[in-house]
């Protein structure tokens, strides 16, 4: 007798299916690709995210590299925070957490912004110096924009883009800064070692955009869309976008040098964030991350009544 869970693989998107959908969004071999994904987006996957995971690297083929946040807050809020990167879980989703637990990956060394890469440039990827911010030129974004990394949004909108925060650190935006910090790091041959690191983080307390605003990365990917810049299709029930971060970073250039505050939404206005055309934006859930703030994301769907909403 087939499970409930079983009977929702059978009717779900294949892995094929998931293939062609990344075929369509021009997906191609040899790429480099950052993905930000929900799963919950795209409605019921056979074989779960790990299907995605591979139909993403099939598109990529031997030659490509797939990059997936791997993020962990939970530090943050630890009274003798021990980084191990090896089995901290991602707290970005379950297809990043398949990205993670992928026997090809590797994973680079940071105090929250670290990543999972395979493929063929995953280890000049993640073998940064932990020392540095991840947004630093000399870190793990700056060798994304040398590779020319093609950034894919799976489901959610550019609030969940983190190559704007690489943005604004290159636009050097006054609401932000690094703070140096020394963290614990436990090696593969189990001893803990001292590591100076640095975190970039928002100048205020207890508000992630200080003052009366509120982040608004959908303002420069509307623009990028204007230009033409961003390719759109939906697989399964998820809306999806792919746009190359040199494309972002050169655009947002532009624009902060009229108004630094091109990430954010207008005085007074924190949750007046720009609308999309394509897709349906919907405020997920709120959640919880390691640190233990509630917080919600934007989600982009086709149809929000084929959401797999979490039980």
């Amino acid at each position: 007798m087939k499970t409930d869970q079983s009977r929702q693989d059978d009717r779900g998107l294949s892995g094929e299916e998931l293939a062609e959908g990344f075929r369509s969004l021009g997906l191609n071999s040899g790429e480099v690709v950052l993905v930000h994904s929900a799963m919950r987006t795209m409605g019921y996957v056979r074989n779960g995210p790990q299907a995605v995971v591979e139909a993403l690297l099939q598109n990529l083929g031997s030659n490509g590299t797939l990059i997936l946040p791997t993020f962990t807050f939970v530090h943050e809020i630890e009274k003798n925070p021990i980084i191990n990167p090896k089995e901290d879980s991602s707290e970005m989703g379950a297809i990043s957490e398949a990205g993670r637990t992928h026997p090809e990956a590797l994973r680079s060394l940071a105090f929250r912004h670290n990543f999972a890469a395979i493929g063929r440039r995953a280890t000049v990827l993640t073998s940064v110096d932990p020392a540095l911010s991840p947004f630093d030129l000399r870190s793990i974004f700056g060798v994304m924009l040398a590779l020319n990394t093609q950034v894919v949004l799976l489901g959610v909108t550019y609030s969940s883009s983190t190559s704007h925060h690489f943005a604004e650190f290159v636009c050097e935006v006054p609401y932000r800064q690094i703070i140096p910090l020394t963290a614990k790091v436990l090696t593969e041959d189990g001893l803990i070692r001292i590591q100076p690191m640095r975190d970039y983080q928002p100048k205020s307390e207890g508000n992630s955009y200080y003052g009366t605003r509120g982040p608004d990365f959908n303002r420069l990917g509307r623009m990028l869309e204007k230009q033409g810049r961003v390719t759109k299709v939906f697989i399964g029930n998820a809306a999806v976008r792919r746009f190359a971060m040199r494309d972002l970073i050169d655009l947002a250039q532009t624009e902060a040098l009229k108004d630094y505050n091109v990430f954010r939404t207008p005085e007074g206005h924190v949750h007046q964030t720009t609308t999309l055309e394509f897709g349906r934006s919907v405020l997920s859930p709120e959640m919880t991350d390691g640190a233990g703030r509630i917080e919600s994301c934007q989600w982009c769907v086709e149809d929000e009544g084929l959401l797999v909403m979490p039980q």
